[in-house]
């Protein structure tokens, strides 16, 4: 008997657990499938709220390279722009400068010939001067000569008696 005492105790211990596994089932299935329940909507609205940060940050993403590609766009316009006006504001500088050249030219050309001018002048008084004073010179030396002087006279006389 002890074989058969043995597979009897082995047979209530299996009808035991059965028993204690109904009664788990039955009294723990409500709590158990919440259990599950909500441990699946957890892991849904994990996953549903996952997606829906992925699918903001793909939004984001993808506003962010709009944004960017705008920002490149308006550097390059700028870029051009600028080079743009600088180019026109040297083109003016240079004009301006060439202008302000022409005109030092145009004051220097009037300075020269002024300048000029007066040269002529006082070297045309200088030669002047320098004659009479040299006729003078000569004119002294000849009427030292008493045949200049009575030569002189005479005619002077003849001239004053035209003139009557």
């Amino acid at each position: 008997m002890s074989e058969g005492s043995h597979t009897l105790e082995i047979i209530w211990k299996g009808f035991n657990i059965l028993v204690f596994l109904g009664l788990v089932y039955y009294f723990g299935r409500r709590p158990m499938a919440d259990a599950f329940s909500r441990y699946f909507e957890g892991l849904t609205e994990k996953l549903l709220a996952s997606e829906k940060e992925l699918k903001d940050a793909q939004e984001e993403l993808k506003k962010s390279k709009e944004s960017l590609e705008d920002a490149k766009r308006r550097y390059k316009e700028q870029l051009k722009l600028s080079q743009e006006t600088a180019t026109a504001i040297k083109e003016e500088e240079q004009r301006k400068a060439e202008e302000v050249a022409k005109r030092i030219r145009e004051k220097t050309r009037e300075v020269i010939d002024i300048e000029l001018k007066k040269a002529k002048e006082e070297l045309f008084r200088y030669g002047a001067e320098k004659t009479r004073a040299l006729a003078t010179q000569m004119l002294k030396e000849r009427f030292k000569n008493p045949k200049v002087q009575k030569s002189y006279i005479e005619k002077s006389l003849k001239k004053l008696e035209a003139k009557e």
